[in-house]
């Protein structure tokens, strides 16, 4: 394929991420999976599921850590094919399956021990109806692993408008007790409250060059218009993230689900 300036710019978010083989991470990176993967004791017998999981990294990176095997999939074929690739070209000892579905058709008959959703909830229609799906592919006693983010104070609209022009959704605007609520029917067996640091040009820059430079040699780019229109868009995406950042915080989280229990409360909140 040709790749153009006007092709790049065409593209939706999800397929430009998956294009140029963008990392996508959660809210937290590594330190979250740590958080997880600790509190959870998950382990070389954990079976885990990733829902949206983009080109993979949440799922590869917890598997080669904590040695777990697991499923994961996303709506973008571009980003399956990527998640694909990064599992053989950087953990190819990691036994997870990454397939394209969406979440609210999806259907699924085998159980998990852990159920990564990330931040992605708030950013899929009817995220109720997902989250209940994921639910019922737990194993009794299994555990959703969460980290959504809320404000700390409310974001201005002209700012929402261009996140929304960006990511072509809009971002959460949700207080945190207006997030939790949606994981109300589930026990909090771990949660960390974080806030988030804006990164420097030079820290953007340094990102938006390596990532653009590993994409073009992916894709035999050498048209130095099509390269530099890549570092625009994706400086343009990280510049909207860092705008963001002084407005949100996230929470880590590990929510279980015991039959038992479910879907009452009687453990008080703090």
């Amino acid at each position: 394929m040709i790749y153009t300036k006007e092709y790049i710019e065409s593209l939706s978010y999800p397929d430009f991420v998956g294009l140029i083989n963008q990392w996508n991470v959660l809210p937290g990176a590594h330190t979250t999976l740590s958080k997880w993967g600790t509190f959870s004791h998950m382990d070389e017998t954990s079976k885990i599921l990733e829902v949206a999981c983009t080109t993979g990294f949440s799922s590869r990176e917890l598997a080669l850590r904590f040695k777990c095997t697991g499923k994961a999939f996303d709506l973008s074929e571009t980003s399956v094919e990527r998640a694909k690739l990064n599992l053989k070209r950087y953990t190819p000892s990691v036994d997870i399956s990454y397939f394209r579905a969406d979440a609210l058709t999806l259907e699924l008959s085998e159980k998990f021990t852990h159920i990564v959703v990330g931040a992605s909830l708030k950013f899929i229609p009817n995220p109720e109806i997902v989250l209940k799906k994921c639910i019922g592919w737990l194993e009794d006693e299994g555990v959703i692993l969460a980290s959504p983010f809320y404000i700390k104070e409310s974001i201005p609209n002209d700012l929402i408008v261009k996140a929304k022009n960006v990511f072509g959704i809009t971002p959460t605007t949700e207080t945190y007790k207006e997030v939790m609520r949606l994981y109300s029917e589930l026990e909090i067996l771990y949660e960390d409250r974080c806030d988030i640091f804006q990164e420097t040009d030079e820290e953007i820059n340094n990102y938006c060059h390596h990532t653009i430079h590993r994409a073009c040699d992916m894709l035999n780019i050498s048209d130095d218009s099509v390269y530099l229109s890549m570092i625009d868009r994706l400086r343009e995406i990280r510049n909207m993230s860092n705008s963001l950042r002084p407005y949100q915080s996230y929470s880590v989280l590990i929510l279980r689900h015991r039959n038992c229990v479910h879907p009452h409360r009687y453990i008080e909140l703090f």
